[in-house]
């Protein structure tokens, strides 16, 4: 009888202990996934916009946090960069390029961007609309709860960001907005064991995620009311090549009007530029032929037409 008693509470250690030992090992949630959102916005943003293609960059987000968080703004626009992509709705500019063609044009790559810069960078990359900001705020944060002996810990990273889309054509701001990001990493173990939470870099990207999935929503509204123009990049009588093609989406039978593009507008108070206007209609062209990054066209009617002049979609 004794015996078995021994037996019993031997076993009954022996199972305490493999639950002890498992208790101690940390488990880890929070790492970094395509639907980070801790607040219900998903990356599933809409696939279905009508083309042409908008062509899209992203230019450097300053990083303007009082601690100064090493590689937050380059985060910010290569992550925001990604989130367009995924889209579907348009081209974007790979930030190498970008970055390489803005120092060569002595632009610098700090966000500053007015309708002179702006409607310069347009013409040189091709772009209809620039997405520029900066980081204003993030902060981390540890939170930690016990229960009898096991503890639970989890640090929270939460970030601000300020973002503004430039019409390029005219120069114009179209939009100027804020929005908040979170995101947490959560671990825990048993007294107090395996509990405690190292610095991940994905946790400054998984809030960086969240506050921008979340922009994009709005992003996407004044995207898509930015109409969609390109230029025509060579005339030869009655033939002519538009700097779009296949990648924007233009189609053979496609039919675009043809429009000057007007003189820069100087505010006489300030002196600053306002923007670009457009100018008088020249007529329209029909595409006879499309390739991947360009299209040739007919004239169906109006004259005087010449290299940088404004395409729309009729």
């Amino acid at each position: 009888m004794l015996r078995k008693k021994k037996l019993y509470l031997a076993c009954v250690i022996l199972i305490g202990a493999v639950f002890l030992f498992n208790g101690c090992t940390p488990k880890t949630t929070g790492a970094v996934r395509d639907n980070s959102s801790l607040t219900g916005i998903s990356d599933s943003l809409p696939h279905d916009c009508s083309p042409p293609k908008l062509r899209v960059g992203v230019v450097g987000f300053k990083n303007n946090t009082p601690s100064r968080v090493v590689g937050i703004g380059d985060a910010a626009t290569d992550i925001l960069g990604t989130i367009l992509q995924k889209t579907g709705c348009f081209i974007v500019i790979p930030q190498q390029d970008m970055k390489k063609i803005l120092e060569q044009q002595s632009f610098g790559t700090s966000g500053a961007i007015n309708p002179a810069t702006a409607a310069k960078m347009g013409r040189i990359l091709g772009l209809n609309a620039i997405v520029t900001g900066s980081i204003t705020a993030y902060s981390e944060a540890e939170e930690g709860s016990d229960l009898l002996v096991y503890q639970s810990k989890k640090q929270v990273a939460r970030v601000t960001v300020d973002y503004r889309i430039v019409d390029t054509t005219t120069g114009v701001q179209i939009m100027a907005d804020s929005g908040q990001g979170v995101y947490a990493k959560k671990t825990g173990g048993a007294l107090g064991l395996g509990s405690k939470s190292s610095y991940d870099t994905n946790l400054r990207d998984g809030a960086l995620r969240d506050a921008l999935t979340k922009a994009m929503v709005n992003m996407l509204d004044q995207l898509e009311m930015t109409e969609w123009t390109g230029r025509i990049a060579q005339v030869t009588g009655t033939s002519v090549v538009i700097n779009a093609g296949k990648k924007e989406g233009l189609r053979t039978g496609d039919i675009l009007v043809v429009q000057e593009l007007g003189q820069e507008v100087i505010d006489p108070q300030t002196h600053m530029s306002l923007g670009r206007a457009f100018g008088r209609l020249k007529g329209e062209l029909m595409i006879t032929s499309v390739m991947q990054k360009m299209s040739m066209a007919t004239v169906r009617s109006g004259t005087g037409f010449k290299r940088n002049d404004i395409v729309k979609m009729k």
